[in-house]
Order: C-alpha cells, then structure tokens, then sequence
C-alpha cells in the first residue's frame, strides 16, 4: 500500500532528480558549446527560446503535476495500492514524448505531419489529459527540445484531449449505442 506521506516523499524524491539531471545536461550543454535555443513551433519568424529556462519550468511543472497526481490517487483514501494505471500512462506518454522528439531531431516528417492526429485519436481512448500523461509526454521532450516548448505545446494538446475525452467522446459513445439499438 501507498500512503499519501510515501506519495510525498516520491514527489520530493522524482523533482529532486529530474532538476538534478537537468541541471546536469545544461552544464554538459554549456561546456560543450553552449545552451540550445529552439524557435517556437519550429518558425524562424518566432523568438528563441533557451534551454537554459528548463532549469525553472521543469522542476516546477513536475512538482505541480506529481500533486495533481496524488489528488486524482488519494481523494477516497489516505493508502491505495500500487496505481499500475497511472505508472503505465506515465511511461506510455515517456515513451511518446522520446519518440517525438527524435522525430524532431532526425526530421520525421511524416510521423511530425501526424502528431496531432495520433495525440487526438488516443485522448479518444484514453485519458490522456490527466498529469500523469501530461508529465511524461514533457519530460520525454524536454532532452530534445528543452523544458517550455514541451510545455507550451503540451498544454496545447491537453487541453483539446480534455474536451474529446471528456466532451466529443461520451457524445460519439451515445450515438454509437442509440444506433445499435
């Protein structure tokens, strides 16, 4: 069983090592020719934005989303058990957020041209609007495109997955069970 105190020292563990491990790959990135800037959304046209800005916005937005995480696992009971569902929404959207990234990178330009129906297609399956989802589709980009435009995007496509989970998706489901009878 999990207690709300053992979730806690999880999040004060996980923020500790994620900003470790940032703060680690933007000293390496400064010694070796210095701190990556992206544009956003890939447009020469927009500002630059450092990596160097993760420092801040990652260690805080994976405080705020490990809360947000314990309020959705322990708002019935101050012990669960192990939440397999949450660590594998965690892991799954890890996963996408790598593989998108090295899309980025090695210019993948038809997976790129596709995210957003990919991202879009599995909020209809699963709730990927909740912060587990969310935390691991930024960190999982964060290596390749620094911590505030996986952020900034992510917010993005959190957003539009909560209406088609929580909107478009209970609408389609009623239409599909009308239908069959």
């Amino acid at each position: 069983m999990i207690t709300k105190q053992h979730f806690f020292l999880f999040k004060i563990g996980f923020t500790a090592l994620i900003t470790v491990l940032l703060s680690s790959l933007l000293l390496w990135q400064y010694f070796r020719g210095g701190i990556p800037s992206h544009h956003f959304l890939a447009d020469k046209t927009m500002p630059l934005i450092s990596n160097a800005w993760g420092a801040v916005v990652i260690p805080i937005t994976t405080w705020f989303l490990l809360f947000r995480v314990g309020k959705g696992l322990f708002k019935q009971s101050e012990a669960i058990p192990f939440p397999k569902h949450t660590l594998i929404g965690f892991l799954s959207a890890l996963v996408f957020g790598i593989a998108l990234g090295v899309a980025v990178v090695y210019r993948f330009e038809l997976f790129l041209g596709n995210v957003p129906l990919i991202i879009f297609g599995l909020a209809f399956l699963f709730p990927t609007y909740k912060a587990e989802y969310f935390l691991g589709f930024v960190l999982g980009l964060t290596y390749f495109i620094g911590g505030v435009l996986p952020v900034l995007v992510g917010s993005v496509f959190l957003l539009i997955s909560a209406a088609i989970y929580l909107l478009i998706r209970p609408l389609i489901l009623k239409l599909v069970k009308m239908i069959k009878k």
